[in-house]
This record gives structure tokens, sequence and C-alpha cells, in this order.
């Protein structure tokens, strides 16, 4: 698309990740996040200059409308979100409030500006556990349906709440599957995994492992969040995932574990687990594919790449570990 893209939460992970692959493609960029603990301005560094411009802001304040009418942006992507599954279990209120609000926030400054196109990141756990075949988009359910966390079940509102404006708004949906790559805060599983197992600790792995997870490459989440973004039907959703590639959190601590230069002794099964910890969690991406979108990375090659860049970056992520594992029981 022409002009400027105006992107929420775009100092995140995945966000920066756009960001960055939107502006080398010669793209411009306005990067709208709040700032919190999980933004971080330095994964936006290598950007062409000029090419990306942040402003400190909150999706659910009041000058979010005047700031959008000011800059009627191409199209919105918005990513902005309180999305920690271990942090929704103390903190529901703030995830209802940024998840749920917050994306009602930017719909309607998006409407008031005659935006022409807004594509909502909603997630994979939206449908809840996956008890047979993998879930098509039409497989979720009204409001909070089957989602399980709080994270979870504030994102299946603002689903929702974005697929109700499509009356009125040309928006899109993606539902991507867990994403790993660079970047990501050693809070998430697989960077936990990795920043331990590159300072010779063991890999905690919750209950007896077997929960299973569809694992994308951030490159992939992004390449198919453009081609939504161009090519996708006003009002529909798209699931974007490896097609049935479910690997066990065992498996996959695992693997990260050999990535490092570990065995599968590196890895253990802890006492804690999660609360309603979903057994299996699965979507079919055969609408994404028939808009031309392929995963390109397999499932080794985005681990060996994710612990390559961990063990290349440890100055940023040192700083952060501390924090990250005083969340966690196990």
């Amino acid at each position: 698309m022409s002009g400027r893209l105006l992107v929420t939460g775009g100092s995140g992970f995945i966000g920066s990740a756009l960001v960055r692959a939107v502006a080398a493609d010669g793209g411009r960029v306005l990067n709208l996040d709040a700032g919190t603990y999980a933004a971080d301005d330095r994964r936006l560094a290598q950007a062409p200059e000029g090419a990306v411009e942040t402003v400190r802001a909150d999706i659910r304040d009041d000058a979010l409308a005047g700031l959008v009418a000011r800059e009627r942006p191409s199209a919105i992507v918005h990513f902005a979100a309180q999305s920690h599954v271990t942090r929704s279990e103390t903190a529901a209120d703030e995830f209802f409030a940024v998840n749920v609000e917050g994306t009602r926030r930017v719909l309607e400054a998006a409407l008031g500006a005659g935006v022409a196109r807004v594509l909502h990141v909603s997630t994979d756990e939206v449908y809840g556990p996956c008890p047979g075949a993998p879930f098509r988009e039409q497989d979720k359910l009204a409001g909070e349906g089957l989602a399980t966390s709080a994270y979870a079940r504030s994102k299946a509102l603002a689903d929702d709440l974005a697929q109700g404006y499509a009356d009125r708004l040309d928006v899109v949906v993606v539902r991507p599957t867990n994403t790993i790559g660079p970047w990501q805060h050693p809070e998430k599983a697989v960077p936990r995994w990795a920043t331990r197992a590159l300072r010779g600790e063991r890999l905690p792995v919750w209950g007896d492992g077997g929960q299973v997870r569809d694992w994308m490459y951030v490159d992939d989440a992004v390449a198919g969040i453009r081609i939504v973004l161009e090519r996708g039907r006003r009002g529909e959703v798209y699931n974007l995932g490896p097609a049935a590639q479910g690997t066990s959190n065992l498996e996959m601590a695992r693997l990260v574990a050999g990535a490092a230069g570990g065995g599968d002794d590196r890895v253990y099964l802890s006492h804690y687990d999660r609360p309603e910890h979903d057994r299996r969690y699965a979507v079919d991406p055969a609408r994404a594919a028939a808009l031309g979108w392929r995963p390109a990375y397999d499932l080794p090659r985005a681990v060996a790449e994710t612990v390559a860049w961990y063990r290349a970056n440890r100055a940023w992520w040192a700083t952060l570990v501390d924090d990250a594992e005083a969340l966690y029981a196990d």
C-alpha cells in the first residue's frame, strides 16, 4: 500500500519485525507504542534513516483519534496488546482494558479518520484447546468461547470486536500461532530456554511436557501479515501457522538445548504446571495459503536461527533475564 503505515505496538517483538521489513522495502512507518517493559526501540535501530517515526502513546488515550485523523495513514496494523499468559494470571483487568478497550479505540479512530484498511493481530489461543482436526477460522465460538487464560479470553473478545466493525470499516484479522525469532523477550518460552541454555542452566518444562503447539519463525509471521494486509478479503479472518506440524513442549525444549550445544539431559520436567494448561493448539492455514502465503522456515531452522541470534546478542537479553525469571514458580 502507498502512504505511511501506522503500526501499534511496533516496538514489540513481532511488531518491530514488521516495521523493519516494511522499512527495508522502502516503506514509511509511524510506530505508535506505549513503551511498556515489552517494548524496546533498539529493535528498530537498524531501520533506514527517516523510514520510521516512533510516537509514545497509549492506544486507550483520548488523543488517539486526533493523532490518527492528523496522520491519515494508508492502513493500520494493530499489534498493541498485553500478551504474556503468565502475567495475565495476576493482572486480568489490565489485559482486558488494553486488549479489548484499546482495540475498540483503534477501530473507532480508524473509522473516524477514514483509514482504508485495519489489520487486527489476534492469536490461535482464541479457539481454546483443540481436541481434533485443526481449527478453521469459522470454528471460533462467539465471545470468550473456549479460551482459557485471561490473555486468550481478552483476545477472543477483541477478535470479535474487530470483525464486528467490518460493515463500517475495511478490517481483516490474522490469528498467528506461537512465534519465535530474534528480539523476543526472555519471559517467553523459547527465548527463556535459549538464554538458560546459553548460560549453562537446565531448561524446565512444565507438567508432563506433552502440551502441543505450532511454532512459526517471526519472518514467516510478518510475511503472512503483509500478504493478508494486501490481499485479504474485507471482514475475513486468516490463520497463520505451519500446517499440521504440532510439536510438544518437551520436544521443543530439547530442540533448543541441541541448538545451544547441549543434549536432552539439559531438559527436565518441573513439578509446577500452568493453571488450565491447554493440551493442544492447532489451526488450519489453508485460507492464508490460498492468498499465496507459505512458511519458508521449517522448525529446526527456525530454532537454530533463533538460538544463534541469542548467542550473538547476549548484551541485549542479559539485563532482562532476572525480571523474566522472577515471573515463574518452577
